[in-house]
């Protein structure tokens, strides 16, 4: 026979639940209250410190100093809320605009505590302290940058290497050069877009990566070559579209000279149309079809005869 909870048991059960479920109702308009405590607080905070940015972010250099007074006498979530507006609005300005927003970081103690940052045991600070560093106007950021490309922690060097281009010194240039073999472990795509933001400093210095032994860098280099207009990219492209042994890299090759559109690069061009590699192929006829038409009326023609259905077709895209 079940034996019955007495009525004193009972009774403390429903009086447990019943604290319980009030302390949880009090928690949760705690937290609402503390939420909107927060965001009245941060909204007074923008509105006070918001308008003092944009000033300083346009004001001639004469008068820099007296907006900075402000934000070197911020302290806690105040100084924070500064340095997270002028932080964001770097991503976006550039010239002394930018010179500007990073007198507001330093005031605010951002820059001395990024670069003590750098040297952290724990690799996200070290991160964070790189994308920090990649978006003020400092030559003494680059040394700092510099080193953190050559970091133990891959995604540090990634996160360095992005910063080297954003600099646009050309002090960066070579550590992103050294940055392109596979073997450094960041992703071309970020080499090579860093290098782009150093464009008018790097153009020259690219042209090596055409002779470089891994295939990721003269890939790399044959994509950049037709962007950075770097000295004497066209014969340096068709070397690489007519002899490279990497596929990928002739196929680089190919689609640079297709932006470039050199007229002597037509031949170089047709016969890459017959090359074993399909990609190759493809991509040389491809090329050729964006050209003027008096160029490559008679390569064209031939081509939209050929064995292979993807060059007859990428030959018959335009009309010739």
């Amino acid at each position: 026979m079940l034996a019955l909870y007495s009525y004193s048991g009972v009774f403390a059960v429903v009086l447990v639940f019943t604290f319980a479920s009030l302390a949880a109702i009090v928690l949760v308009v705690a937290i609402k209250l503390s939420r909107r405590i927060h965001g009245a607080r941060m909204l007074r905070l923008t509105e006070r410190i918001r308008p003092a940015i944009l000033q300083t972010a346009v004001s001639e250099q004469d008068e820099v100093d007296d907006n900075l007074v402000l934000f070197r006498s911020l302290r806690g979530r105040a100084r924070r809320s500064a340095e997270s507006m002028a932080t964001r609005m770097l991503y976006d300005v550039t010239g002394e605009t930018r010179t500007n927003l990073t007198h507001i970081l330093i005031a605010c103690g951002t820059i001395e505590r990024a670069v003590a940052r750098t040297t952290s045991s724990v690799p996200v600070r070290r991160a964070r302290a790189a994308e920090i560093l990649g978006l003020i106007d400092s030559p003494d950021a680059v040394g700092h940058l510099i080193r953190l490309a050559q970091d133990d922690s891959a995604e540090v060097r990634s996160v360095a290497t992005r910063a080297l281009g954003r600099t646009g010194r050309p002090e960066a240039i070579t550590a992103l050069l050294a940055a392109l073999p596979s073997s450094s472990g960041v992703p071309a795509v970020i080499v090579g877009s860093a290098l782009l933001e150093v464009a008018h400093h790097s153009a020259a210095a690219i042209g090596a990566g055409f002779t470089d032994k891994d295939p990721a860098v003269r890939r790399t280099t044959a994509i950049l070559a037709s962007h950075v207009m770097s000295p004497g990219a066209t014969p340096r492209l068709i070397h690489a579209l007519s002899t490279d042994d990497e596929p990928l890299v002739r196929i680089a090759a190919a689609r640079s000279l297709m932006r470039l559109q050199p007229r002597d690069a037509v031949q170089p061009l047709y016969d890459a149309a017959s090359s074993e590699h399909s990609g190759v192929r493809v991509a040389a006829t491809t090329a050729l079809a964006t050209f003027p038409p008096a160029w490559t009326l008679a390569v064209l023609k031939d081509l939209r005869h050929h064995p292979d259905v993807d060059i007859r077709r990428a030959a018959s895209a335009v009309g010739g």
